[in-house]
């Protein structure tokens, strides 16, 4: 059995700690338009919107580098202010402050894993009562490559310090992909099984509720 003092809980934080209103559908067909007009990519855009926000801005910079312009700037500039709107008086889901402290209570180290910024991420938190409920915060400023690439998890092994075993609790594909890349169990926050398969990401366990991980053997 692992005790709960060597376990490290990642959160991921919009809609899996807090209700986003984030419109990242929005933000990639805002990308996709600057991205196309500036003739970077001639990819359909129903391809486009199947990419992650981390394709598209790579997209933008392999454009910039190869013909010196400038896109990168304002894609930051678009999904910053998407993420300001988004996050503003957002309510935490299902009672997450008592559950991240009755976690923490038990001994468990926990973290908070985003790809927003750090600015849009702690007002969210603040604003849904998570302040001071994870021992760390990595926001997208933290790592080199954004989720569903795993350097955002092991930045929080890394800050948490002596754990054996890490959980990811998401409610995204890119969460599971984050979770399988850095060796970490996956645990899906309402998402159909079926829908994460298709993409590759097969979780440890699922949950509707995130009380249900009070109850979860993660020791074992």
């Amino acid at each position: 059995m692992t005790p709960p003092g060597r376990i490290a809980l990642v959160f991921d934080m919009d809609n899996t700690l807090i209700g986003s209103r984030i419109d990242f559908t929005g933000i990639r067909r805002s990308l996709i338009a600057l991205l196309k007009a500036t003739g970077a990519t001639d990819e359909p855009d129903e391809t486009l919107l199947l990419r992650t926000l981390a394709d598209l801005v790579a997209c933008g910079a392999a454009h910039d580098r190869a013909r010196g312009t400038a896109m990168v700037p304002e894609i930051w500039r678009i999904i910053e202010a998407h993420e300001l709107e988004g996050v503003k008086d957002a309510a935490a889901l299902d009672g997450a402050p008592e559950v991240l402290r009755e976690l923490g209570a038990r001994g468990y180290r926990l973290a908070i894993l985003t790809n927003n910024g750090r600015a849009a991420a702690l007002d969210a938190i603040r604003a849904a009562g998570l302040a001071g409920r994870a021992e760390t915060v990595i926001a997208r400023g933290d790592v080199t490559i954004l989720k569903p690439a795993g350097d955002g998890v092991v930045e929080a092994v890394r800050r948490l310090g002596d754990v054996e075993r890490v959980y990811v609790i998401g409610d995204s594909w890119i969460d599971g992909a984050a979770a399988a890349a850095s060796g970490a169990r996956f645990i899906a926050y309402r998402r159909p099984v079926e829908e994460l398969q298709q993409r590759g990401v097969r979780p440890w366990r699922t949950i509707t509720h995130l009380r249900e991980l009070l109850a979860l053997d993660l020791g074992d």
